[in-house]
């Protein structure tokens, strides 16, 4: 060894946190100075806090991949993204405003930093992480629903146009729309056949659950409202509230056209046989209207294709 030389080979780090979609891996840190990597999915959203959240340096360097950096929360989406490619970077001593990046493709990326940048990125991760445990403890089918559901919600989002925060909001809000069945006995969830009426009003309270739960961190606010309506309908017969239309955020429309699809054509235990692709799609376009936004329904079959296909 040299002496007073740290050296470190390419697999290690000084501390790592781990998500659906990113890893980030502090690498070094003196002081005030944190520098980490990170590595995120492609097709991925993430943003960089405003200095009401986070005051300091930040510098990011792209290692590898592509990645567009999107309207911040105060245009009104008709800027043009910026492609960042490798050798690129960007440099902040705090922003007025949260900025918002799309990957294009899978990224490595190299921050510099003042500390604790690492620090709250690993608060907000392990907050998600125990929420989803909560989630997987109670079904444990449902871990490969929620992340088809994030996937899918996303690519519909963003075939409406949706950019910035509301992105944010409905990846957080498709992967833990359930999270308020936590609350709800495992007798009436694990139960196989019908539910008695005042079982059924209990598992209907779920989404008021799911939305308590989620309110009680300040970053998953917009994304409760959207837990909160995803089992209205387009014509207001849906509940907890009856909302209908434009009523309905538009992210609680996006997840219930997609958590609809999932159902019909996954394997449930109250369901014999799931429907194939094309069958799940009619059901779709024939309850367009009434249970599902017209457009949404359109968007997410341009999303997944109607080929026709079992």
């Amino acid at each position: 060894m040299i002496e007073g030389l740290t050296i470190r080979h390419q697999d290690e780090a000084v501390d790592r946190v781990e998500k659906r979609s990113t890893t980030l891996e502090l690498l070094a840190s003196n002081g005030s100075v944190e520098v980490s990597r990170q590595r995120v999915e492609a097709g991925r959203h993430f943003y960089l806090y405003a200095s009401d959240e986070w005051t300091g340096f930040e510098f990011i360097y792209v290692l590898r991949g592509t990645l567009t950096i999107e309207c911040g929360e105060d245009t009104e989406g008709d800027e043009e993204p910026v492609l960042l490619r490798p050798g690129d970077y960007i440099y902040h001593n705090g922003l007025p405003s949260k900025v918002y990046f799309r990957t294009a493709e899978e990224v490595e990326l190299l921050l510099v930093s003042s500390a604790p940048g690492f620090g709250m990125a690993r608060e907000g991760v392990e907050e998600m992480r125990a929420l989803a445990q909560s989630v997987d403890e109670k079904d444990a089918a449902t871990q490969g629903h929620c992340l088809r559901m994030g996937r899918l919600s996303i690519e519909v989002a963003e075939k409406l146009g949706l950019h910035g925060q509301p992105l944010i909001d409905i990846s957080y809000a498709a992967y833990l729309h359930d999270i308020g069945k936590v609350r709800v006995p495992d007798e009436i969830l694990g139960k196989d056949h019908d539910l008695t009426e005042e079982e059924w009003v209990e598992m209907k309270r779920h989404p008021e659950y799911g939305a308590e739960i989620l309110r009680e961190k300040d970053f998953l606010g917009g994304a409760a409202e959207i837990v909160r309506a995803h089992h209205e309908r387009f014509d207001g017969s849906g509940y907890p509230r009856g909302r209908k239309g434009d009523e309905i955020p538009i992210g609680a429309r996006v997840v219930a056209v997609v958590d609809t699809y999932d159902a019909m054509t996954s394997q449930r235990t109250y369901q014999q046989e799931p429907l194939s692709k094309s069958e799940a799609i009619e059901e779709l376009k024939k309850q367009a209207g009434t249970q599902f936004d017209p457009k949404v329904v359109e968007a997410f079959i341009a999303v997944i294709g109607d080929d026709g296909e079992g």
